[in-house]
């Protein structure tokens, strides 16, 4: 049946009994849906279900065509059944049969509005139609913004099960797009396989941000789970701490070690590499407050937070010096000064970062 007309009082009505009963919105006021009164619009609800008993609208002039049923102001209003929210829906679920304002108004008036906040006409329509199973109406291919639109709606509608078919065959048509460089495209496809359980790209995305941020990972407000960003924080953090091991292995051998070349050359490559780290931004400093029997003993400390381990990793394995020492021939200097075991310790310590294997 179509919505059924009510009295200007049923919205006071409403108004007061949302003041006395939780909303499923009161969670969270900004984003989840909260029960309002039956809006006076002329226009007839985009009909989804012909025969629903609720109107859900988002508070945005509609991305369809109007011609279809679209109110052409402020909202899109898209008529539904209760009955295929619940099943597909865990959240309107919780929201229609857990006590909640708009589960309470549902059973006694037989008819609710919902406003969808922060999604678009267009996103939303997708998502009904998938949940009532109209899937002839559902598009093949997607733009990978729209894409991510309907990971994120997904994810807060709790109805991964009826949109994941759809959802392998989008991501399929777009997985060439998925970056090798750490970008917020690349943390948009971390969001998608998270929701949509694509374990290869989640790997793939997860090892781009392990091994190229520069700092503690940024979701950027997208759905990804804080274990997730802080198992990506961990791994480059423990990585960052074995660089700045392996490089205070190095300034240390240079200021107190035995001597590789003659003093001089010795000299000259701590100077260089001294000067090298400040240039790339490395935080050194030198503490010659400690002694031993032989003298003192420089304690270093050396700080590389700042910077990816990915960049790390190609600085050590490329570090050159201009530098030439009249012993050229027989001058262990002359060579990358961590020497080919450090080169290799670098490399085995970056691909300890190999990404993150989803739980499907």
């Amino acid at each position: 049946m179509a919505p059924r007309k009510t009295k200007s009082a049923r919205g006071s009505n409403l108004k007061n009994q949302t003041k006395s009963t939780p909303t499923a919105s009161n969670q969270d006021e900004n984003t989840k849906p909260i029960l309002t009164a039956t809006m006076a619009n002329p226009n007839p609800p985009y009909q989804i279900d012909p025969d629903g008993d609720i109107i859900l609208f988002t508070p945005k002039a509609s991305l369809i065509d109007i011609t279809k049923g679209n109110v052409p102001g402020n909202y899109a209003r898209f008529q539904v059944s209760s009955k295929h929210l619940v099943l597909a829906s865990a959240y309107f679920k919780g929201m229609l049969k857990n006590g909640w304002a708009e589960g309470d108004a549902l059973s006694k008036k037989g008819f609710v509005e919902i406003p969808v906040n922060g999604c678009k006409p267009d996103i939303l329509l997708i998502i009904l139609n998938l949940i009532h199973g109209r899937l002839r109406q559902i598009p093949l291919t997607l733009s990978l913004p729209q894409l991510s639109d309907i990971a994120v709606v997904t994810d807060f509608f709790q109805c991964h099960e009826v949109v994941e078919v759809f959802a392998g065959i989008w991501i399929k048509a777009l997985e060439s797009l998925v970056p090798s460089s750490f970008s917020q495209d690349m943390k948009i496809w971390m969001m998608i396989s998270f929701v949509f359980k694509s374990p290869d790209i989640f790997k793939r995305t997860t090892k781009i941000a392990m091994q190229q941020a520069t700092g503690p990972f940024d979701t950027s407000t997208l759905p990804i789970p804080k274990s997730v960003k802080d198992l990506i924080d961990e791994a480059r953090e423990k990585c960052l701490e074995k660089f700045e091991l392996l490089i205070i292995e190095h300034i240390s051998r240079l200021l107190s070690g035995p001597v590789r070349c003659v003093e001089s050359c010795d000299a000259a490559r701590l100077g260089i590499s001294l000067g090298k780290m400040m240039r790339m931004k490395i935080s050194c400093s030198l503490n010659t407050s400690h002694s031993s029997e032989s003298g003192c003993a420089p304690s270093v400390t050396v700080d590389i937070r700042g910077s990816s381990p990915d960049f790390i990793c190609s600085t050590i394995k490329e570090w050159k010096t201009n530098l030439r020492c009249s012993r050229r021939d027989t001058c262990p200097n002359e060579l990358n000064p961590f020497g080919d075991d450090g080169k290799r310790r670098a490399e085995r310590i970056f691909s300890s970062l190999n990404g993150l294997a989803l739980s499907l």
